[in-house]
């Protein structure tokens, strides 16, 4: 290979290694700049969320180191005492459903709200209106069958796996609060 061959090849070599560590350089710098305001705005987010389905937490929430239960992802207690929310997740048809529970410190189910998922649009987020949901506040108990101590909660037709999924999220969240204590 003659000089000339090699300086065709190596300067387009050396331009485009050039080129590349700039962009790493430049990406890598965004990161740092970004990353920061992008977990302050996630913070916020799921304080929000974790205000939704816990109102009287009055939206200031500490999280708990504690045994976490299956299915359950991590446990929060509202600053002023007025209950806990936790997120679950559970398999739904498309993939995995989170859901955040909120629950009184009394046991009583005060919101819930698929954070979460992977369902067909039209079908599988039919279990994830709020008409749906609705059902399952103010219940301290759920179950599929007819047990007179706990609250029957419907599955909807065309999207069962999905509903299920969430039953099932709402349940070990529960799980969870009696795991803890339930309640004072």
């Amino acid at each position: 290979m003659k000089t000339s061959e090699r300086k065709e090849l190596i300067a387009p070599t050396l331009v485009l290694f050039l080129i590349c560590l700039v962009i790493t350089a430049a990406l890598a710098g965004t990161y740092q700049v970004t990353k920061p305001i992008i977990d302050e705005i996630n913070i916020r987010n799921a304080n929000l969320a974790r205000g939704e389905v816990l109102p009287e937490g009055e939206g200031s929430f500490t999280q708990l180191e504690t045994e976490l239960s299956p299915g359950i992802l991590e446990v929060y207690e509202a600053d002023n005492k007025s209950g806990y929310v936790f997120t679950a997740q559970d398999k739904g048809f498309g993939g995995k459903i989170t859901v955040m529970v909120g629950v009184s410190d009394n046991g009583e189910i005060t919101g819930v709200k698929v954070t979460g998922h992977s369902e067909t649009p039209g079908l599988g987020t039919k279990a994830m209106t709020k008409e749906y949901l609705a059902q399952y506040l103010g219940q301290v108990a759920v179950t599929r069958t007819n047990e007179s101590d706990k609250t029957q909660i419907d599955a909807v037709t065309g999207a069962t796996v999905s509903s299920n999924a969430i039953f099932r999220a709402v349940e070990a969240s529960l799980a969870q609060f009696e795991m803890m204590g339930g309640g004072r």
